[in-house]
């Protein structure tokens, strides 16, 4: 599963993406248009943690406002 997300208002206009594969989170982000995006990536010791994390992290994201 892969979601992107984006942010912008006056000040910022910035990205943030989230990819779920079996127990491995890969997230990139940083602001649009850049060449060379922060990411990171954890393994989880099994893909129901690695879900967990990855419906807790998206859902803070469009709590921030991403859409």
């Amino acid at each position: 599963m892969k979601k992107h997300l984006e942010y912008t208002d006056a000040i910022s206009n910035k990205f943030w993406e989230i990819e779920l594969k079996g127990k491995t989170i890969n997230i990139c982000y940083g602001r649009i248009g850049i060449e060379n995006p922060a990411t990171q990536n954890k393994v989880f010791a099994s893909t129901d943690l690695a879900k967990k994390y990855y419906e807790k992290k998206l859902r803070e994201k469009i709590n921030k406002g991403y859409h």
